[in-house]
């Protein structure tokens, strides 16, 4: 229960930042979790389209010191890459 709450207080309080922070959770580690990563940039787009997509880019930028667009291109190949760079780029 602690940890659901603490999600939502964070959504609410930092939602770009949140959304930054569960990308790269679906990157960590050994082996990408394509259907969270996918879930998790498509869900992005749908909350408020390209402002908020830039916003999470930007607070990823931040927190990670690292661009998302690069991390995204590191972790994935092919028209799977292009896909998700496309949403992340417009």
């Amino acid at each position: 229960m602690r940890d659901v709450l603490l999600h939502v207080v964070e959504g609410a309080l930092d939602p770009m930042g949140r959304d930054a922070a569960l990308l790269e959770k679906a990157m960590e580690g050994a082996g990408t979790k394509d259907e969270r990563l996918t879930y998790r940039i498509i869900r992005a787009y749908w909350k408020g389209g390209r402002p908020y997509v830039e916003g999470v880019k930007s607070a990823y930028q931040s927190k990670y010191h690292n661009s998302l667009v690069k991390r995204v291109k590191g972790e994935t190949s092919g028209d799977y890459e292009r896909l998700l760079v496309a949403v992340l780029e417009g």
